[in-house]
């Protein structure tokens, strides 16, 4: 089976940046200071924990710096399809 290529602007779910730091064993407060600005660990936490929707302009630029952050140490993110699942993996050589 193919994977899907993904859009970089595509916008990754509460649940996709919760999962990855559980991957790299991150926590909020570390996750935030990987950022540039820096992020609080109550900032992180917020992102984690609101509701679905499409973010205004900051939470989009937030989300982005997340993703690249998190792909930066290794993590990759699965958009799904018809065929494929949504989730959040660990790519080869990164442990």
């Amino acid at each position: 089976m193919n994977e899907p290529s993904i859009p970089p602007d595509t916008f990754i779910s509460a649940a996709m940046i919760r999962a990855a730091r559980g991957l790299l064993n991150l926590s909020q407060t570390a996750l935030g200071e990987c950022l540039l600005p820096k992020l609080s660990r109550r900032t992180i936490s917020k992102i984690e924990t609101d509701a679905p929707g499409r973010p205004d302009e900051r939470r989009r630029n937030v989300l982005k710096a997340i993703r690249e952050a998190l792909e930066g140490k290794g993590i990759e993110f699965l958009f799904g399809d018809a065929d494929f699942v949504v989730g959040v993996r660990l790519r080869r050589g990164f442990n």
